[in-house]
């Protein structure tokens, strides 16, 4: 009996050497893909944005690291009066290593969040819909320098042995900034008979 037990607990033991807690993992550090060229708030994520080129077609191609996201050069620059600013991130980037923007993937239709460039004041997006299509299968309107401003958020989706096989998109449009409303001591009198 002791022997089965000596035998269970080495072989217990040697299981565990090759184990890794999440909390442990070794994530790529934030600052590959160059310096930052903005930033996205969402809930209590902030997220450095690095430039990046998609490849014609869609093909998305985010810095190497699950703690930034890539903004693309070939899309609508952020605030912009039309056309799509594309954001793409890694959900995930290797066992434990969780993808930091994956807050919006949580966020419910109607939810906010803002982006911004550097130097310039954020703006605040609101999410109108979540879409989930086959790996490859871009819509080609995502990719669109006209119409009415929006952004589009990015990543891979549903994991199958080892691959992602789809992509999720966020897509949101800017909530127009709340009129101002002079103060009473600055606001005209009503006109006198």
């Amino acid at each position: 009996m002791k022997r089965i037990i000596v035998v269970t607990t080495l072989v217990l033991m040697a299981g565990l050497v090759g184990w890794t807690p999440a909390s442990a993992a070794t994530c790529p550090p934030a600052s590959l893909g160059g310096p930052a060229v903005g930033y996205v708030k969402a809930g209590k994520a902030k997220v450095a944005l690095k430039s990046i080129t998609y490849k014609r077609g869609g093909a998305l191609d985010p810095p190497a690291t699950n703690k930034v996201a890539g903004i693309s050069k070939r899309s609508a620059k952020i605030g912009a009066k039309r056309g799509t600013t594309i954001i793409t991130w890694h959900v995930r980037y290797g066992y434990g290593c969780n993808g930091k923007l994956n807050t919006v993937l949580k966020m419910p239709i109607g939810s906010t969040f803002t982006a911004q460039k550097l130097g310039k004041e954020p703006i605040t997006y609101r999410i109108v819909k979540k879409v989930t299509v086959p790996k490859g299968k871009h819509k080609r309107s995502w990719f669109t320098l006209a119409g009415k401003p929006r952004l589009i958020l990015l990543t891979c989706a549903d994991l199958t042995g080892g691959k992602f096989i789809s992509t999720t998109a966020v897509i949101a449009v800017p909530v127009p900034p709340a009129p101002v409303t002079p103060p009473p001591s600055e606001q005209a009198a009503p006109p006198t008979t």
